[in-house]
């Protein structure tokens, strides 16, 4: 016969056998962390960003990898297609084209372990996640473990604030740029994009002047910048600036009056490298 702690011992193994074995037969995961962000700069997506994001995508789950394409940024009566090849071709094991009306979108996001946003106007695929009420269904993907991204305009609304004017508005003149809300994704942070290419510098630092968010992100073309909770690693060809103005003093200024700012902090960051928050 056997004794009582021998008896205790074996109905915790027998517990804990069981349990493993619910887990094989799809029991429930544990909740996931806020999947990857991740942010081209334009100019073409580099083969590494769809095959990293992917694999971010399956080292969380062992179910099929769905990607959804956001084409909404763009006019073209074709929007989306070239996208949703680049993802087959990678390896996704279905891409969908986010329907137009709300009801299908709304399923194609809560099953997607991936969401891709294209490049055109930023300002205009915000309005049309807003108008058909699915900025929080992108967000909720992301905060269950989707990868979460875009290329160009897709970038910019990535971050809390999405820069939402002219391309090159007076660079350092107080009230000069237009900016909107973004899908906050990559937090308190602007994110632009063709940065080194279309020189944005002065754009960059303008809409930082302007409050509002702590830091901005220049990511240049061809070039991906892969946020986790900590920071990011740059993937592709080139390189990413950092302008950390969360310690800035800035100097009043009246709209149309030239801005003064100190404590502005600089890094720069190559491809193969990473950051991290201080």
């Amino acid at each position: 016969m056997l004794g009582t702690k021998t008896r205790f011992a074996l109905a915790g193994a027998l517990l804990i056998a069981a349990l493993g074995a619910a887990s094989q037969l799809g029991a429930a995961p544990p909740a996931s962390a806020p999947g990857a962000v991740i942010a081209v700069g334009g100019g073409g997506t580099p083969d590494v960003v769809p095959t990293h994001a992917l694999e971010l995508a399956r080292a969380r789950t062992s179910k099929p990898i769905d990607v959804v394409v956001i084409p909404h940024a763009s006019r073209r009566e074709d929007r989306g297609v070239a996208s949703a090849e680049m993802w087959r071709e990678a390896g996704a094991d279905r891409v969908t084209i986010l329907p137009d009306e709300r009801d299908g979108a709304l399923r194609a996001l809560q099953d997607a372990e991936v969401v891709w946003m294209g490049g055109g106007s930023q300002t205009r695929l915000l309005a049309h996640l807003r108008e058909q009420g699915l900025v929080d269904a992108v967000r909720a993907a992301h905060q269950r473990g989707a990868v979460v991204g875009g290329t160009s305009a897709g970038a910019a609304v990535l971050g809390s604030v999405t820069i939402a004017g002219s391309p090159d508005p007076a660079p350092y003149v107080q009230g000069s740029m237009e900016r909107e809300p973004g899908l906050g994704l990559v937090p308190d942070a602007i994110v632009d994009q063709h940065f080194a290419e279309r020189q944005r510098e002065g754009r960059l630092l303008t809409a930082l002047l302007e409050g509002g968010a702590a830091r901005g992100f220049g990511v240049s073309e061809g070039t991906g910048a892969v946020f986790t909770k900590n920071g990011f690693e740059v993937i592709g060809r080139s390189t990413v600036l950092v302008v950390d103005a969360s310690e800035v003093e800035r100097e009043k200024a009246e709209d149309g009056a030239l801005m003064m700012g100190a404590g502005l902090r600089v890094d720069l960051v190559r491809t193969g490298a990473a950051w991290r928050r201080r």
